[in-house]
């Protein structure tokens, strides 16, 4: 009876492990960016409804910074909590309030963010569009997220010949890594991605990378359907122009998101920063956790 019992269980992992291997026959790795990349394409720019609250918490090498933040048809407010790890005192998180507050009601200041990040979102856009013609791409496996949905993993590296369309993709020409897309929502859920050689770039300035610089970017269904970025690390370092040195060290992480009205006015927006409570008592606990 032992031995029918392991046989039995050696051939149900001997099954599942042929029908992985024959769903990863069955994927066109490119095709699947592809349509990936036209969905994250199609979800760049101002967040649009639902609109969520999240806090962020961003490290740098000597110094972090904690913020709660919303999401409202004016665009996003941001309100600092926390340096270093440690709540602000009275009068640094007045002062901080007071920033807020004059930022918030200021219509000019709040045009000039969003067209910055309009600029952003451009630029993401442009890398986005060469993804699935920039790399050479193998498909490494298969596995459930923690939603159910079916994750494929996809190894890539920079395609031999293909020239990059503008500055801002050359850093792509030395780029290798990792994929990961939720195939049931055709989203990116993860990319990891290493420079194997020095690299020209031009995000705004010109510049080189060097060899061994990093990015890491996770994204998730964060409630209701929304995608929405939960990790970002930066670690790159090289030079801007002939002699300036660069580092770029960072990790930007997202967390606690709670729905919140897609009809805030700026002044409820602002109190629901300074009451977050407030969220998770009207939504339920939202979707806290994620």
């Amino acid at each position: 009876m032992r031995m029918s019992v392991t046989s039995c269980s050696l051939a149900a992992v001997f099954f599942s492990w042929q029908i992985a291997a024959a769903q990863q026959q069955n994927i066109n790795p490119v095709d699947l960016m592809r349509r990936a990349t036209q969905n994250e394409i199609a979800a760049a720019g101002p967040p649009t409804p639902p609109y969520f609250m999240y806090k962020d918490h961003t490290q740098w090498k000597a110094h972090s910074v904690t913020t709660e933040n919303i999401e409202t048809s004016e665009g996003g407010l941001s309100r600092t909590i926390a340096k270093n790890g440690k709540a602000l005192s009275q009068s640094e998180q007045a002062e901080a309030d007071q920033q807020l507050k004059s930022f918030a009601y200021d219509a000019d200041a709040r045009r000039k963010k969003r067209q910055s990040n309009r600029e952003d979102d451009q630029r993401s856009i442009t890398m986005m569009r060469s993804l699935p013609d920039a790399f050479d791409y193998t498909v490494t496996g298969i596995t459930k997220g923690p939603n159910g949905n079916e994750m494929v993993h996809l190894a890539f590296k920079a395609k031999p010949g293909w020239n990059a369309p503008t500055r801002e993709t050359r850093v792509l020409e030395g780029m290798s890594g990792d994929i990961v897309v939720d195939q049931t929502a055709m989203r990116i859920a993860e990319i990891n991605g290493t420079l194997f050689k020095d690299v020209d770039f031009g995000w705004g300035i010109l510049g080189r990378l060097f060899k061994g610089g990093k990015f890491i970017v996770h994204q998730a269904d964060v409630g209701e359907g929304k995608w929405h970025e939960t990790v970002e690390t930066l670690e790159f370092t090289g030079r801007i122009l002939i002699f300036k040195s660069l580092t770029i060290w960072s990790t930007e992480t997202m967390t606690n998101f709670r729905p919140v009205p897609s009809n805030l006015t700026t002044a409820q927006a602002l109190q629901l920063l300074q009451n977050p409570d407030e969220v998770v008592a009207q939504s339920g606990g939202g979707a806290g956790g994620k």
